[in-house]
């Protein structure tokens, strides 16, 4: 596969193609269908609003002008949204004839996650809303997120991907993990 065939931008091409071995070849690209509004961004743009409108109303009724620099940090959060949606437009996922990749831009840059074959190698696929899947290839040990009361393990792999793009991958990963097998 030729990474000038895909939807990447050159920035992501040339981040995907700096990670790859020498005698790695590509077999499928993708990347997540962004969700802007994933948590926790509803959470920063409710409460950025509520300080940016109360900071607002305060210095209007004659508050300190360095109320000026409190609004700065809160003005940010109501940007979290189109922050959310860049770093995923960022994140590319890849099938190699060695390995699955997962490259995740976060605010602190990328982060570069490796899938050596092993048999049973996808833990789930996981079915979502809007015809997405998720195919669970790991869960992450150093990150935790409350649901339902209890403390689970962040999933890793090829997340919110279209169903089209998860019948692809499924028989390439299959595919890898048969050729560690022999």
């Amino acid at each position: 596969m030729n990474l000038c065939d895909t939807n990447l931008s050159p920035a992501c091409q040339q981040r995907l193609k700096e990670s790859l071995f020498d005698d790695e070849q590509l077999v499928w690209v993708g990347q997540p269908v962004p969700e802007p509004w994933a948590s926790p961004a509803g959470f920063f743009v409710l409460f950025g609003a509520f300080w940016v409108s109360a900071l607002l109303y305060g210095l209007c009724r004659g508050g300190s002008p360095a109320m000026i620099f409190a609004l700065i940090p809160f003005t940010g959060m109501l940007f979290a949204p189109l922050i959310n949606k860049r770093m995923q437009l960022r994140t590319v996922y890849a099938v190699t004839n060695q390995r699955a990749r997962v490259l995740r831009y976060t605010a602190l840059g990328y982060i570069s996650l490796s899938f050596v074959p092993v048999p049973g190698m996808i833990k789930s696929r996981e079915e979502l809303p809007g015809g997405l899947v998720n195919l669970v290839l790991g869960k992450n040990p150093f990150a935790a997120s409350k649901r339902g009361g209890h403390m689970e393990l962040v999933p890793e792999g090829f997340l919110r991907i279209t169903a089209a793009d998860a019948e692809r991958v499924l028989p390439l990963i299959r595919q890898l993990e048969s050729t560690q097998l022999r």
